[in-house]
């Protein structure tokens, strides 16, 4: 082992060596944060769960590193990497393109300063008077970037810190915002406690400042005036989340077993885990996951060669040249039973291990309970059996329920663009081919509470989805903006939706535009008498029946059906059907046909009467495969429009309360349902575009599941369910009311200037 990293990882924080001379030497922990752009450097975050450690190894390559110490920084990562057993997931990350975890490890920013080890730049004088102009980009994670002395490096969209050795200047630009402009004051004080020994007074100016002060700046800066300041710039290195949804995912395995080192193509997405060849005991090989446009994974298999492990890595670098891509690309190490969700997401078919299954994402035993109204609901009861049943039939956001559904419900429906009431007599009943607007009614600590669901028919026209959508934010801003919005596409309806209708709710074939007659009292089509519906639940209030197509391939082994003929009605008992489901199915022919007792069929002793009403016995779906995606972990998403009108969106890792933006829209994906957080702050231009975030998103997203059917919740600070809270560390609700402000910040400012 390397002395350097002897005791590296045994504690959790952050440790950061430097290249010198092709070895690595301890960086001082007052540097930390800086970095010259003619060096490189290995930086290990030791992160520690309930006593159990993690490790993610960044080696860092300033652009004017030179090649030699490129490559020393990669083989001493080795060195680490296996000073810790192989468990760490390495990094490789280039100047002005780093990742947002490297970048979260440092909470004031990363400064940017030139020269590097062998260019002498080793002490900096307190004293010593060169003045330095920097530019405070990034809103969440701050990079700060020296830029040209002169009035002309300026605009009005960034802020600007001028360090005039005993004196500092944040400069705010007109157009910066409030994070911003805090993230500006914390790398000033950085630069005056790291560079001046905390002896440098600091001096924000911005728009409260007299013409005194703001002359001064400039004149301490050598040029330019407030009116020469550039307008606000389209920010080249603002995080933007650019993903091209076209761009080729192949998979590749490297291998040594031939007796030589070969890479060979294994496949294209779709990809499925089964191709990394793991097994029990591990996988034997390397394989390479190139992703294109999001960078490129090494998965390291638990038993390759360490020849495999090493030469893969190499592979990986040389694809940057061989595919002419930028030298920035990320490159990122993984081991096996180690994927971030990141890697899995490329992958349909993905298993989890056995005390995972069931709900899509892991839910904590507490969360469980809050879902769940009943007051006498024992979470230990929850065995897998009982998960897997919750994960098909009990609805989708599972741990959104603001109440046990017994509110107020008003219901509309499109027509003709237009919302129409739906009779209350009638409520529960929906057509496939309409789309509808359900305003949700609910008192919650003393005062009324509201949810406002649009649900889309699978058959509805592009045309009334979109006027659902509409109506959902007027009836919001009529409201006054307090309402939690709900995308609902059919079939993927949210639990508490169908709690609303306490076991009432069936979906009808059909829909107003068709001009469908009545029959048995139901707006649904019917031309034989012949009706047929799928049945699914978990208790008395989820329970739903779906009309469906009276054909053999529409019955699925795992659920219950309901067959009406002219003659008689069935019950079919699907041979995977629990005994929970078969209860609930008797409740359910009681709407679908009230006037008839029915004719219980177990699966596999059918009549012929059964099948001739379905025209004929056929081939259908013998289970339920419900473990299709791997569990993805949440992840947040810091949501703005550029001045151009662009989209950016910058991912935050190891997310907190904190990291919620008053002044944008945030987007937290649970790994199930996509929540739109809508700042109180935020333009009127980014509430508008919310949903649509949302949907470039889902658009871009790797995974197999559909952006037209996953669940979208739009809801605003100051009103979040605990569906959404419980996906923090903590959660504090006056969290914002007790943060400093700007002026704080400022008084600070000004008290420690009274005291140098």
């Amino acid at each position: 082992m390397h002395p350097a990293f002897e005791d590296a990882g045994k504690e959790p924080g952050l440790l950061i060596w430097r290249i010198e001379n092709f070895d690595a030497v301890p960086y001082p922990k007052e540097n930390y944060g800086k970095f010259h752009s003619g060096d490189s450097y290995i930086v290990l975050f030791t992160k520690e769960n309930k006593g159990n450690f993690t490790w993610d190894i960044h080696f860092w390559l300033g652009s004017e590193t030179s090649q030699d110490e490129a490559g020393a920084a990669a083989i001493m990562s080795v060195e680490l990497d296996d000073s810790l057993g192989g468990a760490p997931v390495q990094h490789r990350e280039v100047q002005e393109h780093e990742s947002q975890l490297f970048l979260s490890h440092f909470k004031s920013g990363i400064r940017y300063l030139p020269g590097g080890v062998a260019s002498g730049f080793h002490h900096v004088d307190p004293d010593a008077v060169e003045k330095k102009l920097f530019q405070v980009k990034g809103k969440r994670n701050v990079r700060v970037r020296q830029v040209n002395l002169d009035a002309s490096s300026m605009n009005k969209g960034d802020c600007f810190i001028l360090d005039a050795g005993k004196e500092i200047f944040v400069y705010m630009g007109q157009k910066s915002k409030r994070v911003e402009r805090l993230k500006a004051i914390s790398a000033a004080n950085q630069i005056r406690d790291q560079d001046h020994a905390g002896r440098a007074q600091i001096h924000i100016i911005d728009e409260f400042s007299n013409q005194t002060e703001v002359s001064r700046f400039f004149e301490e800066l050598g040029s330019g005036s407030p009116g020469e300041v550039a307008d606000e710039m389209d920010g080249g290195d603002d995080a933007e989340f650019e993903k091209k949804q076209e761009a080729t995912v192949t998979l590749y395995r490297v291998s040594d077993a031939s007796g030589e080192m070969t890479m060979d193509k294994v496949g294209e997405k779709p990809l499925h885990q089964d191709m990394l060849n793991s097994s029990e005991l591990g996988g034997q090989d390397c394989y390479i996951l190139d992703t294109a446009s999001s960078g490129i994974f090494v998965w390291i298999g638990k038993h390759c060669t360490k020849n495999e492990k090493v030469e893969a890595m190499k592979l990986a670098q040389k694809f940057l040249i061989t595919n002419s891509y930028p030298a920035w690309t990320k490159v990122q190490r993984i081991v096996e039973g180690g994927e971030p969700s990141t890697f899995k997401q490329y992958f349909s078919g993905w298993r989890e291990a056995e005390d995972q299954i069931g709900l899509g994402r892991v839910f904590t035993l507490e969360q469980i309970a809050a879902s769940m109204p009943e007051p006498d609901f024992d979470p230990s009861s929850l065995h897998a059996g009982k998960l897997r049943s919750l994960a098909k039939s009990g609805g989708k956001a599972f741990g959104f329920m603001p109440d046990d559904g017994s509110g107020k419900s008003e219901i509309f429906r499109v027509e003709n663009f237009e919302l129409v009431p739906v009779d209350p007599t009638t409520h529960g009943f929906f057509f496939g081919g309409d789309s509808y607007v359900i305003k949700y009614t609910y008192e919650k600590n003393g005062r009324e509470n509201y949810i406002i669901y649009f649900w889309q028919g699978r058959d509805s026209t592009q045309d009334e989805r979109a006027a659902s959508a509409i109506h959902a934010v007027r009836l919001d801003n009529e409201l006054g903006g307090k309402a939690v919005q709900v995308r609902v596409t059919q079939g993927h309806e949210p639990r508490h939706f169908l709690r609303i209708f306490k076991g009432k709710m069936i979906v009808f074939l059909g829909g107003k535009a068709s001009g469908f007659r009545n029959l048995r009292d139901h707006d649904t089509y019917d031309v034989d008498g012949t009706r047929f519906f799928q049945v699914r639940g978990t208790c008395a209030d989820d329970v739903r029946a779906v009309q469906v197509p009276e054909v053999s391939a529409s019955l699925n082994s795992d659920d219950v059906f309901i067959l009406e003929t002219p003659s008689k009605t069935y019950l079919w008992i699907g041979k995977g059907a629990n005994d929970e489901e078969r209860e609930m199915a008797q409740n359910a022919t009681s709407l679908v046909t009230p006037d008839r007792e029915p004719v219980v069929v177990n699966e596999g002793e059918e009549p012929a009467e059964f099948w001739s009403g379905l025209g004929g016995e056929a081939e259908y779906n013998k289970g339920y495969d419900g473990q299709g995606t791997p569990l993805l972990v949440p992840r947040l998403f810091h949501c703005h429009v550029s001045p151009t009108g662009k989209l950016r969106v910058e991912e935050i890792t190891h997310f907190k309360q904190e990291d919620l933006d008053e002044d944008d829209i945030m987007v937290l994906d649970s790994g199930d349902e996509i929540y739109v957080w809508v700042g109180n702050k935020a333009s009127q231009e980014e509430r508008q575009l919310g949903m649509k975030m949302a949907e470039e998103y889902l658009k871009s997203d790797p995974t197999d599941r559909s952006h037209e059917l996953t669940l979208i919740f739009t809801l605003k600070q100051g009103d979040e369910p605990l569906s959404f809270t419980s996906l923090f560390p903590s959660w504090d609700a006056s969290l914002w009311e007790s943060l400093p402000s700007y002026n704080d910040l400022k008084n600070q400012v000004a008290a420690k200037n009274a005291t140098i």
